[in-house]
């Protein structure tokens, strides 16, 4: 979709998390963490990209939650094209930072 390798997106705390992207064709880690689905789509000439977060979920395994994704129908009417990846091997942490990230978004799917 285009050459950036990371997103950053801000839970409601302030703190900055680091995302790696992936496209919806791309292989899939089967390592466990946090997943973002999203549209993510060019604001214009030279501006950059806009992501519109549509659900944001935890997973032990990536590449089987995401063979079957939550929320089918309202993803794909919010054009779901781009997936978003942050590695996460503690569960309680995973938990904190999943909590901060949906406090903090505007989340179509959720």
């Amino acid at each position: 979709m285009f050459k950036q390798k990371e997103w950053i997106f801000t839970g409601k705390s302030g703190k900055e998390y680091h995302f790696g992207i992936f496209a919806k064709t791309r292989p899939i880690p089967e390592y466990g963490g946090i997943y973002i689905l999203s549209y993510t789509h060019p604001r214009g000439h030279r501006s950059g990209f806009q992501v519109n977060m549509l659900y944001a979920g935890a997973a032990e395994n990536f590449k089987e939650i995401l063979a079957d994704p939550p929320k089918q129908d309202c993803l794909w009417e919010g054009n779901w094209n781009c997936i978003y990846l942050l590695k996460f091997p503690d569960q309680t942490e995973k938990n904190h930072v999943l909590a901060d990230l949906i406090a903090g978004n505007d989340i179509s799917c959720q």
